[in-house]
């Protein structure tokens, strides 16, 4: 009885975990489909919402860098602790001051959260889970945990949003974001109760990233990668705001994620460099149906061109590049997939910046337009250039 009492409790920590996995993540896109609404609210332009975007990576690059061992020395709780009292802060300050400022404020707040609370829960579950590939499994159920989450937030709001409209509501704070905040109390009660599976080490803190040459493309691919998910989570949505479909934001962003998630079990079973040129080429035509589809109003065309590009960014261009730069970085492997996720988050912020302030100036049809011919030219230089790493190798 006491073993079976044991195994219950642990399994009982292991969801705990990777709930608060999701639920962190959850926060971070819950704001998402009103981002045109504050915007317009405040007077600003794409430009400076995809600004108050990218203050999410401007919270999170400095905890990956810097910070990213940190759960070795204080303990894994207190990380994952942290990381949802940053999730209920950020959304506590939007629903008390829906501002822009108060978003960028959040949207940093939001950052530090994920860096924290992610990468403490993964080593945390690798600890408590049994079997030589226990890493392995829970850097896989995390990132499923983490892909819902970054879905779920925003899906939620559309819903709620729609459901208020039709209420004569749209002002008030959707019901989403009051939704969270006890879930995230009650979570971060049981994760604090978790005991702590090893005991703190000394280490180093501060760990740079490590970068091969041999594996350039595939950092440059991930770059462009998450560009697009970014334009997806940042300029589309006031595209789809123009043609009244504020509602199809969240679902959007599901379809990219989700679809990614799908597609995960096939990209591990294919060759990492087979994986990364199948990416290469579905992720701009994915992004082409995608704009075209947020353009002329169409639902279908958008939801196909998410599913693609999901499939694409978050499936099979991001495990190729990660298996390739993990398979040959040897004893540095935390250190190269640092470097690898610098080169992903980067791409999450500054293309998306450039592409708002050019969209303030020659509007966001030639702005998502210039977006997918550089894409298009930037993943054929990424397969010439793998071309020839091969011929070197």
């Amino acid at each position: 009885m006491e073993l079976l009492d044991g195994a219950a409790s642990k399994r009982r920590h292991e969801i705990w975990i990777a709930l608060a996995a999701y639920i962190t993540t959850t926060a971070v896109n819950i704001q998402v489909p009103l981002y045109a609404q504050y915007a317009q609210t405040a007077n600003h332009g794409i430009g400076t919402m995809t600004l108050v975007f990218a203050c999410y990576v401007a919270g999170l690059l400095p905890i990956l860098i810097l910070l990213g061992g940190i759960s070795d020395r204080i303990g894994r709780r207190i990380p994952i602790v942290t990381g949802l009292t940053c999730a209920f802060v950020a959304t506590a300050i939007v629903i008390v001051s829906p501002t822009l400022v108060t978003l960028a404020v959040a949207r940093v707040v939001q950052g530090i959260g994920v860096g924290l609370g992610v990468a403490a829960g993964t080593a945390f579950l690798a600890e408590m889970l049994e079997g030589a590939n226990a890493p392995q499994r829970a850097a896989a159920y995390m990132t499923v945990a983490t892909s819902l989450g970054f879905d779920s937030g925003a899906l939620l709001t559309s819903i709620c949003v729609a459901i208020q409209d039709l209420n004569h509501h749209p002002e008030a704070a959707p019901f989403s974001y009051y939704l969270l905040l006890p879930v995230i109390l009650v979570l971060g009660l049981a994760v604090a109760r978790i005991p702590e599976r090893r005991a703190r080490r000394p280490g180093v803190w501060v760990r740079p990233p490590h970068f091969q040459r041999e594996t350039l493309p595939q950092c440059f691919a991930i770059f462009l990668a998450w560009a697009i998910t970014g334009m997806v989570i940042a300029v589309v949505p006031t595209e789809l705001a123009r043609h009244e479909m504020t509602a199809w934001t969240g679902v959007a962003l599901f379809c990219v994620n989700g679809t990614g998630v799908l597609f995960q079990p096939i990209a591990r079973r294919m060759e990492p460099d087979r994986a990364l040129r199948l990416g290469l080429f579905l992720a701009p035509f994915g992004y082409a149906m995608l704009a075209l589809g947020a353009w002329l109003g169409s639902v279908a065309l958008l939801l196909a061109g998410a599913a693609v590009a999901g499939s694409a960014c978050y499936g099979f261009t991001y495990l190729g590049g990660l298996a390739s730069v993990s398979a040959t970085a040897h004893d540095e492997r935390a250190r190269a997939a640092s470097g690898y996720f610098l080169f992903a988050y980067l791409g999450f912020s500054v293309p998306v910046i450039l592409s708002g302030f050019v969209s303030d100036h020659l509007g966001i049809l030639p702005a998502l337009s210039i977006f997918g011919v550089i894409a298009i030219i930037w993943n054929a230089g990424i397969a010439y250039a793998m071309g020839l790493v091969h011929l070197r190798t």
